[in-house]
């Protein structure tokens, strides 16, 4: 089965993953609230995942059962890989139009390999020692520019890189983010208006 691979990674960069012929989507909430339409990650203290997306569902293109069928497959195919039952798939359903697929990943290296993207979270130290540069031109929650020392300051606390730009939900209050992300709670951020490649997120443990 043959699809509009373009299509279909736009929308998995919002969940992840790129298929040659097809792809996956995801999303979840905010502190524990779940959103009905807005696609997100969501990173637990231990860095366990959910990723959940809510898009149009091109039926043109293929049925939900195929969709299913390729997606599932692709997920055993990766945990068997792995040895180990590195993600999960809680729910792939379609209603008006809209697909909605929430999946569960045991790290964020699981997600990155899945979903050939970048996600870190660790803490600055550890980021550091992965090869990440990091900025300190970021901002705090009143949109005030952080000071040339900020890493230093925050070399044992959590950061968070990624590349989609999506709604996060993370563990820790947001201290510092990249310019054009917003803050829309404590521990969540809009990051779709960044223009960087890359988006870190400071946490205040």
């Amino acid at each position: 089965m043959q699809v509009n691979t373009f299509r279909l990674n736009k929308m998995m960069k919002k969940i992840a993953v790129v298929f040659i012929t097809a792809t996956i989507f995801v999303v979840l909430a905010g502190c524990g609230e779940e959103k009905q339409d807005v696609t997100s990650i969501k990173i637990d203290r231990r860095g366990k995942i959910t990723n959940v997306i809510y898009e149009d569902f091109p039926e043109d293109e293929y049925s939900l059962d195929e969709f299913e069928s390729i997606t599932t497959s692709r997920v055993e195919a990766f945990n068997n890989e792995s040895l180990a039952e590195k993600i999960t798939i809680d729910t792939i359903e379609e209603e008006d139009s809209k697909i909605k697929v929430v999946m569960k990943y045991d790290s964020p290296s699981d997600y990155k390999k899945f979903n050939n993207t970048v996600l870190f979270y660790g803490t600055v130290k550890e980021a550091e020692e992965a090869g990440y540069t990091l900025t300190d031109k970021l901002v705090d929650r009143e949109g005030n520019a952080s000071d040339k020392d900020l890493l230093k300051k925050y070399k044992n606390k959590h950061v968070i890189i990624i590349e989609e730009k999506t709604d996060i939900i993370v563990p820790y209050k947001i201290d510092y983010i990249s310019r054009g992300a917003t803050f829309t709670s404590k521990r969540e951020a809009d990051l779709s208006g960044c223009r960087t490649q890359l988006v870190q997120l400071l946490l205040s443990k």
